[in-house]
C-alpha cells in the first residue's frame, strides 16, 4: 500500500467511527425522547426560565448540535385553552425542510400521535415558532390538564428535541 493509500484509509476509518458514535448517540437521545414525561423547565411569557431547568428538557439531538437551537418552551406551566411556544432557531444547513411538532396520546389507540404544528418551509438561517395549542389535548380542561411529553421530529423523522409541558 502506497502512502496515500494509507492516508485516505485511514480518514475512511476515522469517518466510519465517527459516524457510528453519531448514530449511537442519537439513538440513544430518541430512546429518551420516548421515555414517559417527568418534569418541566417552568418559563414565563417572555421564555425566561425560572427556577431550575429540567436537564432533559429541550436538548438539541446530536445529529443537530450545532445546527439548531432550541429555546424552552414558553410559558410553562400553561392554561387549558391557550398556547405555548417552541421556538427554534437554525443557524446554518438544517438538512431538512420540514419540522412537525406532537405528542404520543396514551389514551386514545385510534389516534396515537397528535400534531400540534407543522412547517413545510424551513431554511437556512431562521427562527421557527412552533404553537402548541393545549386544546389538542383534551376537548375539556378537566381531560387535557397534565404533564405531557413533546417531541419535534424533522422530515426523516428523526427526534430534534423533546420536552414537557405542563396543562392546568
Amino acid at each position: 500500500m502506497n502512502i496515500p493509500s494509507k492516508t485516505l484509509l485511514s480518514v475512511f476509518i476515522l469517518i466510519v467511527a465517527i459516524s457510528c458514535t453519531n448514530n449511537d448517540e442519537q439513538t440513544d437521545f430518541e430512546r429518551s425522547a420516548y421515555s414517559p414525561a417527568s418534569g418541566i423547565t417552568q418559563t414565563d411569557n417572555s421564555s425566561n426560565i425560572i427556577g431550575d431547568p429540567d436537564e432533559d428538557d429541550w436538548r438539541t439531538s446530536p445529529f443537530y448540535t450545532g445546527i439548531m437551537t432550541i429555546d424552552p418552551a414558553f410559558p410553562n406551566p400553561v392554561l387549558y385553552g391557550t398556547s405555548t411556544t417552541l421556538d427554534v432557531a437554525i443557524s446554518g444547513n438544517s438538512l431538512t425542510s420540514i419540522l412537525e411538532l406532537g405528542y404520543f396520546d396514551a389514551r386514545d389507540s385510534r389516534r396515537p400521535w397528535i400534531q400540534l404544528d407543522l412547517r413545510e418551509d424551513i431554511s437556512e438561517f431562521s427562527l421557527s415558532s412552533l404553537t402548541i395549542n393545549t386544546q389538542l389535548f383534551g376537548s375539556n380542561a378537566e381531560l387535557a390538564r397534565g404533564l405531557h411529553r413533546i417531541v419535534l421530529f424533522d422530515g426523516n423523522q428523526r427526534v430534534v428535541t423533546y420536552g414537557d409541558i405542563q396543562i392546568e
